[in-house]
């Protein structure tokens, strides 16, 4: 059984692992900014179901806002893309902004900045996406 220390940090870790999305639409197009610091497995559950949550609502055209994310791992890299596939099913598309180097890093790594697009801001994202 855990020490109350352990339970004290485990409790710590899932609040600061929680996941906040929040979503507003301009000009056809869906931003959701993301409230957290990894797309990483403790979160990729949970921003799955709200991703498709808003697609079954008929948000298609999507950019979401990377800015408070640090780190993704190979969930978070797999989550993109299974949502991915589902916007363009949908005659959508899935775009990714204000990226930070290290998250960046992967995407460039794994060769996914090839795949989705990626915009330095919000602004050229909505129009680019809204121009489609």
């Amino acid at each position: 059984m855990a020490q109350p220390e352990a339970r004290a940090r485990i409790r710590q870790l899932r609040e600061e692992d929680a996941l906040q999305l929040e979503a507003t639409s301009t000009d056809g197009v869906t931003v959701v900014r993301m409230q957290a610091r990894e797309l990483a497995f403790a979160v990729c559950e949970e921003f799955q179901k709200g991703m498709e949550k808003l697609m079954e609502s008929g948000n298609t055209m999507l950019l979401i806002d990377f800015e408070t994310i640090e780190f993704m791992d190979s969930m978070g890299i797999g989550t993109l893309i299974a949502l991915r596939n589902k916007a363009h099913e949908r005659g959508g598309e899935l775009g990714l902004a204000r990226i930070a180097d290290p998250v960046h890093k992967v995407l460039r790594i794994t060769q996914l900045h090839k795949v989705f697009p990626i915009y330095d801001d919000l602004e050229s994202g909505v129009q680019a996406l809204r121009n489609r």
